[in-house]
C-alpha cells in the first residue's frame, strides 16, 4: 500500500533563495549497478536525501566459499540533447564528464573509477561521428554547443544528413543525440565478508513554479494531477500548500511557490540476493520552513527540525523515491 506523507511546517516563514524565471528538469539517479552474483547480498544501504546532495553507504557481504570479482558501474541519467537544448536540466555542474561530482570509496579508501561517455541516435552508438567532427560528446554543458554552432558547413550538412542535428537556420544546429555517461570499477569481493561502498553525488533536481493553479487538476490535468499523484500529496499536503500560496497572494497577483523534485531509483535493489537487508533512509527537507511530500510505504519519523528517517528490513522496492520540496521564494 502507498502511505502518503506530508511534512508540514506550524511556524515562522523563512526567506529562501530565488531561483531563475525558467523552470529546470530532474532526471532519476539512483544506487550502484553490479554484475549479477548469486551471493553477493545487500546487507545494509544507509541512503540519505536532499535536493542538494545524496549519499548511500553499503555493506555487501559475500555469503559464498569462493572470491567474487565484479564489475561496479554508476550510470548518471541519460541526457536528450535535443529535449534539453532550450530546456535547462536542474543542479549539474560544468565538467561535462561528471556533471553531477561523483566520488567513491571502499572500506573508507578513495576509488578511481574509469568513465565511459557515449552517444547514441536510438539505440545506435554514433559516438564515433560525433568525435570526428570535432565534438564533444555532452554537447550542453560548458558552453560546448558553441562549438556546434562554429562548424564549418561541410561539416553541419553531413551532421544533417545523419540526422544528428537539425538546422535551425542563422547558422545554428539543434543537437538530437543521447548522452549516456557511467562511471565503473572492477570490486573484489572476500568469500565470507563484506564490503562498504560509499559514494556521493549532487542529484538532478528540477526547479519551478507551483501556484493554486496546480492545486486544481481538473483545470491543470497535466500539472496539478501529476505533482499530486507522483508525490503523494494529501489532504494535509495540499492544505498547507494552499495556505502558504494564500499567505504569499497579493490583491493583484498570486502568490507562488519554488517546488523542487528530486527522484532516486531504488527498484534496482532488487537485482539483490534477497533485496535488501536493511534500508534506513533519511530525508532533510533543507529549511524548517519547507513543506516536502513523497510516497513511502513505511513510518517516517521526524527525528530534526528538517530530516525524517525510516528504517526498513528485508525491503524489496516496488517503486523508485519521488521527493518534493516547496519553498518560500525571496521576496
Amino acid at each position: 500500500m502507498r502511505i502518503p506523507f506530508a511534512a508540514l511546517l506550524c511556524a515562522a516563514v523563512f526567506a529562501s533563495p530565488a531561483i531563475a524565471d525558467d523552470s529546470s528538469a530532474a532526471l532519476g539517479m539512483g544506487g550502484l549497478q553490479f554484475t549479477k552474483a548469486a551471493d553477493i547480498r545487500m546487507a545494509k544501504e544507509d541512503l540519505f536525501i536532499s535536493p542538494k546532495a545524496v549519499r548511500i553507504r553499503y555493506e555487501f557481504a559475500n555469503d559464498g566459499a569462493h572470491d567474487v570479482d565484479s564489475i561496479v558501474a554508476f550510470p548518471l541519467p541519460d541526457i536528450d540533447t535535443w529535449e534539453f537544448y532550450e530546456e535547462p536540466i536542474g543542479t549539474v555542474g560544468d565538467d561535462p564528464v561528471n556533471f553531477v561530482g561523483f566520488t567513491a570509496t571502499i572500506d573508507g579508501k578513495r576509488v578511481p573509477v574509469q568513465v565511459e561517455q557515449r552517444a547514441f541516435l536510438k539505440d545506435k552508438d554514433v559516438t564515433a561521428t560525433i568525435k570526428s567532427m570535432g565534438l564533444p560528446v555532452n554537447i550542453l554543458l560548458a558552453g560546448n554547443v558553441r562549438k556546434l554552432d562554429k562548424l564549418d558547413a561541410v561539416k553541419k550538412q553531413a551532421l544533417e544528413k545523419a540526422g544528428l542535428v537539425q538546422n535551425e537556420g542563422q547558422g545554428q544546429e539543434h543537437p538530437r543525440w543521447t548522452v549516456r555517461t557511467k562511471f565503473y570499477w572492477t570490486q573484489h569481493f572476500p568469500a565470507g565478508k563484506t564490503v562498504t561502498i560509499e559514494h556521493s553525488y549532487t542529484p538532478v533536481t528540477g526547479q519551478t513554479f507551483f501556484s493554486d493553479y496546480d492545486l486544481k487538476p481538473k483545470q491543470d490535468p497535466d500539472g496539478g494531477r501529476r505533482w499530486q499523484r507522483d508525490y503523494c500529496m494529501d489532504g494535509p499536503t495540499l492544505a498547507a500548500i494552499a495556505q502558504r500560496i494564500k499567505q504569499l497572494s497579493k490583491p493583484d497577483q498570486s502568490g507562488m511557490l519554488n517546488i523542487y523534485s528530486t527522484d532516486f531509483i531504488l527498484r534496482t535493489a532488487n537485482n539483490w540476493k534477497g533485496g535488501i537487508g536493511e534500508l534506513h533512509l533519511t530525508i532533510d527537507k533543507l529549511k524548517p520552513s519547507n513543506i516536502l511530500s513523497l510516497c513511502w510505504n513505511g513510518d517516517l519519523k521526524k527525528t530534526g527540525p528538517t530530516t525524517f528517517e525510516s528504517v526498513l528490513r528485508n525491503v524489496r522496492p516496488a517503486r523508485d523515491i519521488q521527493m518534493v520540496v516547496l519553498e518560500n521564494p525571496q521576496p
